[in-house]
């Protein structure tokens, strides 16, 4: 496969193994919809892996970039929250 195709789909299997921390922020029928579409994102993976269809080792690193741009994203988020709360604690004080 190519390298774009690669990209792509570490993509996909990162948004798939990170979906699995919003099964629990929902109740039935979502949290369903969430296990169903996870399952099958392990499941095309998994057999893209055993027709040798992708590069594993590849594919994980590419994972691995995109798993830690999600933590960036992340610390970035609640930077942010942090200082929006002491900002409107400075406001309340004046």
């Amino acid at each position: 496969m190519k390298a774009e195709t690669h990209i792509l789909m570490a993509l996909f299997k990162s948004t798939v193994e990170q979906s699995t921390a919003l099964t629990n922020k929902f109740n039935q029928k979502p949290k369903q919809d969430f296990i169903i579409w996870q399952k099958q994102g392990f499941k095309l993976l998994e057999s893209l892996e055993k027709a040798n269809l992708i590069d594993e080792e590849y594919l994980n690193n590419v994972t691995d970039i995109y798993h830690n741009i999600n933590l960036e994203i992340k610390k970035t988020i609640n930077d942010s929250k942090r200082i929006n709360i002491s900002n409107k604690a400075i406001f309340r004080i004046k």
